[in-house]
């Protein structure tokens, strides 16, 4: 089990001598070490509020975008013409949950042995002990605007201070949390006890007992940079991260002469990974089927960047909208570009 790091806030005072007292994350009970007094730091609805502040000046911002607009799958005019018009600081409310997971896990291992195209499945009976510390956050408001969900707890921890209102509005806009305490509380736990399970490393569950203990939720606002521009008539939207200065979400116009090559260049290669599966072919040989899978795969990769790479989308929302792969895939059997065996 990995050793739980012990993150301390900083800034609060003591209202009985004014002395500096240290709050340890999650808890909301501690005594001040000048006059021995016991204190009770409570938040909104009683969860304690966090804010993190940024480091990331308007400027330097400013320069990843622009590193980013020149990227090769960007259109090529991008960079030169784009006009900003609009950059401002944002303060989004984030969930953030502490907990550990421990118990049991029962099942089998499995094992595929191939020998002489004779392939043969073992189990082995096997038991997991869990005991982990875990650590979830998730945007506490409707965030489809921005397209950040989740933010690196790397860059929470260590960065953490009193949530102070007017302090914090002062650098930039705040938005208020409007998902549910109980709705947080049931995700979370549902998150770490899923990913203890997956540590476990069982592929046939038998049986488990897992049991979340000692989880303490908070709410964390997280500084983000929106930066708003114009190309050809159009408006897009790049958030980059307030504390790493990193992109996390963007849109951009793509670049037509990156998606022609993408497709010319995976329909070739896949189209040869495609021939060369179809004259070993034997029936029996899983490198020939995993190279024909591999061509297929390739085909539509490229298909994809075509089709869809009129607009460039960077960040956790990346995935195609609407993108349906059974529909993918018939469009190009139908059209004659993939051929596999056995099909018509």
């Amino acid at each position: 089990m990995e050793e739980k790091k012990v993150e301390l806030i900083k800034g609060l005072m003591c209202p009985g001598c004014g002395g500096a007292v240290e709050l340890q994350e999650g808890n909301n009970i501690l005594k001040c070490g000048y006059c021995n007094a016991s204190l009770l730091v409570m938040g909104d609805e009683g969860v304690i509020q966090y804010h993190v502040k940024s480091e990331v000046p308007q400027d330097k911002a400013n320069e990843v975008v622009k590193k980013w607009f020149g990227k090769f799958d960007k259109d090529r005019k991008l960079k030169e013409q784009a006009e900003f018009i609009e950059i401002f600081l944002v303060h989004i409310p984030f969930w953030r949950s502490l907990g550990q997971v421990c118990g049991w896990i029962f099942g089998n291992k499995i094992y595929h042995e191939t020998h002489k195209n004779r392939t043969t499945t073992r189990k082995e009976l096997v038991e997991r002990m869990v005991l982990r510390d875990y650590v979830w956050n998730k945007a506490a408001c409707d965030v489809s605007e921005f397209g950040v969900e989740e933010v690196d707890n790397s860059g929470i921890s260590g960065n953490l201070a009193p949530f102070d209102l007017s302090a914090v509005e002062k650098q930039g806009m705040v938005f208020e949390p409007t998902f549910s305490r109980t709705d947080a509380h049931l995700e979370s736990e549902k998150w770490m006890l899923d990913q203890a399970k997956r540590s476990g490393d069982v592929d046939e569950v038998l049986f488990q007992k897992l049991h979340s203990i000692g989880r303490k939720l908070s709410v964390v606002y997280y500084p983000l940079w929106i930066i708003r521009y114009k190309f050809k008539e159009r408006n897009y939207q790049v958030v980059v991260d307030g504390l790493s200065n990193k992109l996390l979400y963007g849109r951009a116009p793509g670049s037509t002469l990156f998606r022609v090559s993408m497709f010319i260049g995976s329909l070739m290669i896949g189209n040869l990974l495609l021939t060369s599966s179809l004259k070993y072919y034997s029936g029996d040989d899983d490198m020939i089927t995993i190279l024909a899978l591999s061509g297929i795969a390739l085909i539509i990769f490229g298909f994809m960047k075509f089709r869809y790479g009129g607009e460039v989308i960077e960040g956790k929302k990346a995935g195609i909208k609407g993108m349906n792969l059974d529909k993918t895939f018939n469009s190009l059997k139908n059209s004659g570009l993939i051929r596999l065996p056995g099909m018509r």
